[in-house]
C-alpha cells in the first residue's frame, strides 16, 4: 500500500542512549525532523470563482478574526492583512473562528471564496499575489482568515475546489501550527531567536515534545481526525515518539491513546518493525495494512458537486 506522505528513507529512530541515528525504518520521520525540512511547495495557479457575469463572487462575511496570539508574527502578512486565524491553532487546534457552523462542503466553497477575494484584493493594490514571496508573506496573506478546521477542509477536498498546490499550501500550514504547538520551531529565520521566550517545551525533550504533540493532534477537528490521514500518521508517530523515549528514560508512560483503533495498529505496526529490525518493510506489516484499512473504513463519503466556473 502507498500512502502519500509516508517515506521510509528519511525515517530516524531513538538509540537506547539517547542519541537520533538513522535506522530501520520504525515511524514516521515527521516526528522527529520534518517540522523543519517542509519548504516551498512552488506556484499557484490562477484559479478564481466566478458568477455568470465573469465577475469574481464576493466572500461571504461569515466568520470573524480571532484575537492574536503572539505566534501570528512567526505567519507574516502584506500590511492590512491578518494571519491571526492561522495562528489561534496553535494554542487552541479546535478555535473555529472561520468554519463554525458551516459543513464541509460548505467550508470549501467559503474557503475558495476567501482566498480568491484576497488574491484579486492583491492584484488591484498593484502587487500581485506571488508564490514564492519571501517568507512566504503572500501564502499567509492569502489564507489568513482560515481556521485550521477549513485548511483540513481543503487537505481533504475531492470536489475539484483546490488544486494540489493549494492544498500543498494548507498543509505546509498546518504542519507549522502543529511544529510550533509542539516546541520546534517553524517560521522566518530572522524570529527564531523569539520562540524560545514563547515556549516551556525544549525540543530535544523527545518525551515533552511527543505528548504535546499527542495531546494537541487530541484536540483538532473530528473531521480532521476521521478524514486526514496526515492526522492518523502524526498522531501515531507523536505517541509512538512519547513512549519510546520514556522506555529509554526509564519512566512509566502515561496512557495516551487517541480512542482510534487505526492509530493503535500503526503504533502496532511501529513496534513489530523495530523488533524485526533490518531487511524489512513496514508497508508490508499486516499490522500496517490492517491500520490503513481501518481508517478508509471509517472515512466519511462526503461528495461535493457545483457549477462553480474555474480558470
Amino acid at each position: 500500500m502507498n500512502i502519500e506522505g509516508v517515506s521510509h528513507s528519511n525515517i530516524r529512530t531513538v538509540s537506547r542512549t539517547g542519541s537520533v541515528k538513522d535506522s530501520a525504518p520504525t515511524i514516521h520521520a515527521y516526528a522527529i525532523q520534518s517540522y523543519q525540512d517542509l519548504g516551498p511547495v512552488g506556484g499557484v495557479e490562477a484559479t478564481g470563482t466566478y458568477d455568470p457575469y465573469g465577475k469574481i463572487a464576493p466572500t461571504a462575511a461569515t466568520f470573524t478574526v480571532a484575537a492574536a496570539n503572539g505566534y501570528e508574527i512567526y505567519m507574516p502578512v502584506r500590511p492590512g492583512y491578518s494571519s491571526t486565524n492561522l495562528s489561534i491553532a496553535v494554542t487552541d487546534p479546535a478555535a473555529e473562528p472561520f468554519s463554525a457552523g458551516k459543513t464541509k462542503s460548505e467550508i470549501v466553497d467559503a474557503a475558495r471564496k476567501a482566498v480568491d477575494a484576497r488574491i484579486a484584493s492583491m492584484a488591484e493594490s498593484g502587487q500581485p499575489f506571488r508564490p514564492k514571496s519571501n517568507e512566504a508573506v503572500d501564502w499567509y496573506s492569502a489564507f489568513g482568515d482560515l481556521d485550521r478546521r477549513a485548511l483540513s477542509a481543503i487537505r481533504t477536498d475531492e470536489s475539484g475546489f483546490f488544486s494540489s498546490v493549494g492544498k500543498e499550501i494548507a498543509k505546509s500550514i498546518m504542519t507549522q501550527q502543529q511544529s510550533l504547538a509542539m516546541g520546534m520551531y517553524h517560521g522566518p529565520t530572522r524570529l527564531a531567536g523569539t520562540y524560545a521566550d514563547m515556549e516551556d517545551i525544549d525540543p530535544s525533550d523527545l518525551m515533552a515534545v511527543g505528548k504535546a504533540g499527542a495531546l494537541w493532534l487530541d484536540r483538532v477537528s473530528h473531521e480532521e481526525k476521521t478524514t486526514s490521514s496526515d492526522w492518523m500518521e502524526q498522531r501515531a508517530a507523536a505517541q509512538y515518539l512519547y513512549q519510546n523515549a520514556a522506555q529509554q528514560a526509564g519512566v512509566k508512560p502515561e496512557d495516551l491513546s487517541s480512542g482510534f483503533n487505526f492509530v493503535d495498529m500503526l503504533i502496532e505496526a511501529y513496534l513489530e518493525l523495530e523488533q524485526l529490525g533490518e531487511g524489512h518493510e513496514l508497508n508490508y506489516l499486516p499490522a500496517y495494512q490492517k491500520a490503513w484499512q481501518a481508517f478508509v473504513d471509517q472515512v466519511p463519503n462526503e461528495q461535493t458537486t457545483s457549477m462553480t466556473l474555474f480558470f
